[in-house]
């Protein structure tokens, strides 16, 4: 890429930096200008942006990108001064350049040359001002594309040191097929098998989303022949044909063309998801400012002296009863004292360093939105508030997905058609509002639509259909219950497909991500007047205030944030319904689990009569729900403490058990299961079984 002779590896650090900042300004303030086109200070910022932009890249020689935004600058001061009006055909275009701005953006990040043709996108700005809409056709990005990326490069190099060969797998399947990206994303799992799956068109996140067509191609690394990787691929459903051929550095994949056409909202919208989900640019990008490893690691080193500080204060409670008076051991209680306040002070530091506005990740969604409005023909707002609630880091990353799939899902399936809302003595604007506080140490995200709700009925006779649930156990459940079926894998209520969703895949991978965070996804719905779901999630995955109890002669840690009460329930309060132990608290009844139970024997109900012995036993009453409509009351032998946890993952030796979210280790080494109370609660409710898990286990395997 052709830079004046006199830039600076710093000049080019400082351009970048200001580039991402104003692209995402232009990102945000050209969708609010659809809905502000009176606002004269917004149209200014608009200007401003495009403006510096075009100044700075001038600069640094980048003539592609001086040349577009100068074209984007020309039609924004015909905005300005009134003789352009704002209208939607104006908005496709400002964002259809945006979006080539990202794209040669990420050419100079990787050091490339443009990839990006801006002489059409220029003449349609033009054409715009002009008062004629030209058409400005691209082709989809290509697995040939993808390996000039520097990460992808890296990769491909990496495999050939380590004596992998590389091959390009383009499948083709039924164009009939209504499961697509499901059928793609089993092709991506069936290669991961072989080897390493280094590149796909589509990518996987953009399967995930359900946009996907009837071709995929895929870049893999692997020391397994491709005589043995094809039936695998040609074992799944739907799949008409396989072509596996050797990577050169001429590859262009020949299934490329075949990628729908129909899933993407502009002609470069391929290569902004792309953008949107490369890690290794975004780590470049992230770099700049600070090493997210870096801040890791950190935090993993904090963590364990959190660890440490609890063990020295039990060991300084010993020490301090059995020598009250030794001069020493008042001095190390001083010390000590030091110690634990400052590991309690770089542990709250530590923590709002990785503590990240959510607005940051509401501020992608308005484009989504309308971007999905515009393919389904609806006129729909999105309306944001809270987006100052911090939340860390790592939860921010996992819930992106499951918000990208409520939010498709209410545009595409909760807001009815203009003639349905017409009808319905709706105004023709509909409203998504997503929203985001802090509840009782968590944080509560939540997304409304005024459509027409979830139609239990409908859901019911889907669900039977499909045979998730017998008829007659469908007609015994309540409307709310019924409607907690969208959870169910493969169900749908949409009575015909589209590329934005429908397909019955979304809604259970929402709860279980929600779920893997230790978070909880609640569903409320007037049919009629809309829908909410409401998100509660952790502050942090890192650490959480815990109770510490013991079952048996187990020690467990359960999140405070779910537990309503500790209570020793007297004999009277205890009784067993259809032979299940139930508690009576105050009039409500509930269930009644022992711990130890339902973890190690993986019984998530303790069956049979209560007898004598659960009248010594203590019950932690812990709850899900904005009321705590759904509570289960826990027994346990033993009320330990209460203490900061430090999460440490089970390992994917182990996988995800039910009942258990992770583990910890307190101060004198001893492991503790922390309980996954969502899913624990879920099984009490429901019944369920799952293998069985102690420490023991944990400890046999590790060793």
């Amino acid at each position: 890429m052709a830079l004046a002779d006199d830039i600076t590896a710093d000049d080019l650090k400082v351009f970048l930096q200001e580039a991402e900042s104003l692209l995402e300004l232009l990102d945000e303030d050209i969708i609010r200008l659809e809905h502000e086109a009176g606002d004269e200070e917004l149209l200014q910022e608009i200007f401003r942006a495009a403006h510096t932009l075009k100044g700075s890249s001038g600069m640094l020689g980048f003539a592609e990108m001086a040349s577009l935004t100068h074209a984007m600058e020309d039609l924004l001061d015909r905005v300005r001064k009134g003789t352009q009006p704002v209208t939607p055909e104006l908005i496709d275009v400002l964002l259809m350049s945006l979006d080539g701005l990202k794209v040669l953006r990420d050419n100079l990040v990787s050091g490339q040359d443009a990839t990006l043709d801006v002489g059409p996108m220029v003449e349609q700005l033009r054409a715009i001002a002009q008062g004629t809409v030209a058409t400005v056709a691209a082709p989809a990005p290509g697995v040939g594309e993808l390996a000039a990326e520097p990460a992808v490069a890296a990769r491909l190099q990496a495999a050939e040191v380590a004596g992998q060969s590389a091959y390009v797998v383009t499948v083709t399947l039924d164009p009939q097929s209504d499961w697509a990206a499901v059928r793609c994303f089993q092709v991506l799992n069936d290669l991961s098998v072989h080897g390493e799956v280094i590149a796909s068109v589509p990518s996987q996140h953009e399967i995930e989303e359900e946009r996907a067509g009837h071709t995929l191609s895929v870049l893999i690394a692997t020391t397994v022949e491709p005589e043995a990787i094809s039936p695998g691929i040609r074992a799944v459903a739907d799949v008409i044909g396989v072509v596996i051929e050797p990577w050169t550095d001429e590859s262009e994949s020949g299934g490329d063309a075949g990628v729908d056409q129909q899933s993407m909202s502009s002609p470069l919208a391929g290569a902004a998801t792309r953008e949107s989900g490369d890690t290794a640019k975004l780590d470049t990008l992230q770099s700049i400012r600070i090493d997210v490893e870096v801040l890791d690691q950190l935090m993993n080193m904090v963590g364990e002296l959190v660890i440490d500080r609890t063990r020295i204060a039990q060991i300084l409670r010993t020490l301090s009863g059995r020598y009250k008076e030794d001069a020493q051991v008042r001095s190390l209680s001083e010390t000590a004292t030091h110690f634990v306040r400052a590991i309690d002070e770089l542990h709250e530091g530590m923590m709002r360093v990785r503590m990240l506005p959510v607005g940051l990740l509401f501020s992608k969604f308005p484009r989504l939105v309308r971007d999905l409005a515009r393919s389904t023909g609806k006129d729909v707002r999105l309306v944001v508030d809270g987006e100052g609630t911090e939340i860390d880091r790592s939860v921010i990353e996992k819930i992106k997905d499951p918000l990208v799939h409520l939010i498709r899902n209410a545009v595409d399936h909760g807001v009815e058609s203009l003639e349905a809302r017409r009808a319905a003595g709706k105004p023709d604007q509909a409203t998504v509002r997503l929203s985001a506080q802090h509840e009782s140490g968590q944080v509560l995200i939540t997304l409304e639509d005024d459509g027409g709700g979830i139609d239990a009925r409908a859901v019911r006779e889907s669900a039977v259909r499909k045979g998730v649930i017998t008829a007659e156990a469908a007609e015994r459940l309540s409307d709310a219950d019924a409607v907690e079926l969208i959870f169910a894998p493969g169900l749908s209520t949409a009575k015909q497909t589209t590329e934005v969703s429908g397909r019955g895949v979304g809604m259970d991978i929402v709860r279980s991500s929600i779920e893997d965070l230790n978070g909880e996804v609640e569903v409320e719905t007037v049919p009629g007047s809309g829908t909410r779901f409401t998100l509660r999630l952790p502050l942090t995955l890192a650490t959480f205030g815990g109770l510490l109890v013991r079952s048996g002669t187990t020690t467990y840690a359960l999140p405070l944030s779910y537990v309503q009460e500790t209570v020793r329930p007297a004999p009277e309060s205890l009784s067993t319904v259809l032979m299940r132990p139930v508690m009576n608290l105050r009039g409500s009844v509930m269930p009644l689990v022992r711990l130890g139970d339902a973890i190690t024997k993986g019984d998530q109900e303790l069956s049979g009569a209560v007898g004598d012995a659960e009248t010594s036993l203590f019950a932690v009453v812990v709850r899900t729900g904005d009321q705590g409509e759904r509570s289960v009351a826990i027994a346990v032998e033993e009320l330990i403490d209460q203490q900061e946890i430090v999460v440490k993952s089970l390992g994917a030796y182990l996988g995800k058990r039910r009942g258990i979210a992770g583990a910890t280790i307190l101060g004198d080494g001893q492991v503790v299961l922390i309980v996954d109370v969502p899913s624990l609660i879920k099984g009490a409710l429901q019944g369920g079984s799952e293998p069985a898990l102690s420490v023991a286990s944990i400890e046999r395997k590790s060793a």
